[in-house]
């Protein structure tokens, strides 16, 4: 009885909090990586996406070294989380070992590894505070500095009259949000449709979700197809390759239509490279939809929240699970002898 009154309290100090004291705002949505500590020697801009990235590292360091805090004898029976997360690991461990058999003490740390960190990355997103707690910043200034980092990764160099263009031109444009006092409203619009000049100002989080930015999720696509082709290598030599690069001139002469072979390794090949840019984006977009959801969804009607917390909880689960399955499937084909299937039929 007592569970059900706090949570029909909690509703409706949500309502009352979400509506009447302090009406949430839509934030500012992009792409990149905001700058928290612009100027770092040796490591340049640090952004908020690379600090969550360190905090889930630490994390799952965390918990790897507390299941491995101590030893325990035959005779104790394991208990509260460490006994949990056993049952997972041997749980995973298993499944890895009946899917590639002799190959499972290799691809099982990037299978767990992978599902203990985009699962840590991904639930950091519903932890308060997280893409809602930062420092202000002028919507001029943040776009100076994206205008200048950007033409400084191609080579340029604007000048102090471009900058100063491109921050006019992101105050006039007004997509920031009223500051007012501690906290952040609706800006109001005046008699003449204008928001006033304290509209021009946003909140930069210190930490936002990691897979939120493509840089997150490239490096973990690299690592997954690099590895893949890598222990492909290891396993069939030189060999491997011949999925791909594949010419007989004698075949091919007797019957053109041999040429096909030669074809469909080479699509074969494109299909391995696009790998990168479909794991890639299938966790960035995914993450990032649901970030935008918590958003728009918090604006809208924030006492909705506790459905859209529910479905992003196992979203992020699920995209986890599913990148490390598909790497673990990828690995498990590329140790496979195409050559010796073939025979075999």
């Amino acid at each position: 009885m007592k569970k059900r009154y706090i949570i029909y309290l909690s509703l409706i100090a949500m309502i009352v909090s979400g509506f009447i004291l302090f009406p949430p705002v839509l934030p500012v949505i992009q792409l990149p990586g905001e700058a928290v500590i612009p100027n770092v020697p040796i490591l340049g801009a640090i952004t908020n996406t690379f600090i969550a990235t360190i905090i889930s590292y630490l994390i799952v360091l965390a918990i790897a070294l507390a299941v491995n805090a101590r030893s325990r004898t035959a005779d104790e029976v394991p208990t509260g989380f460490y006994n949990v997360f056993e049952m997972i690991v041997e749980g995973a461990y298993g499944y890895v070992e009946s899917a590639t058999g002799r190959w499972a003490p290799r691809f099982f740390p990037f299978f767990m590894t992978f599902i203990l960190l985009i699962l840590t990355a991904n639930w950091l997103e519903l932890v308060p505070g997280v893409d809602s707690i930062g420092k202000w910043e002028s919507m001029g200034e943040l776009a100076e500095h994206r205008f200048e980092t950007e033409a400084e990764a191609e080579g340029l160099h604007p000048t102090e009259e471009e900058l100063h263009q491109v921050a006019d031109e992101a105050m006039e444009a007004n997509l920031g949000n009223l500051r007012q006092g501690p906290f952040l409203l609706r800006a109001p619009e005046g008699e003449d449709g204008d928001k006033p000049e304290e509209a021009d100002w946003t909140i930069v989080p210190f930490i936002r979700v990691p897979a939120t930015d493509l840089n997150f999720t490239l490096a973990l696509a690299l690592i997954s197809v690099i590895f893949t082709e890598y222990y492909g290598l290891r396993a069939l030599g030189l060999g491997y390759l011949r999925k791909f690069f594949t010419w007989d001139a004698d075949k091919i002469a007797r019957n053109p239509l041999g040429l096909m072979d030669t074809i469909v390794g080479l699509i074969e090949f494109i299909s391995e490279l696009a790998r990168i840019l479909s794991f890639a984006f299938r966790l960035f977009g995914n993450i990032f939809a649901g970030q935008v959801l918590l958003f728009v969804i918090g604006f809208l009607f924030p006492v909705a929240l506790v459905a859209v917390y529910g479905l992003e909880f196992f979203v992020g689960a699920i995209q986890a699970v599913v990148f490390a399955l598909l790497t673990l499937t990828f690995m498990a084909g590329a140790v496979v002898s195409h050559h010796d299937e073939e025979e075999h039929h």
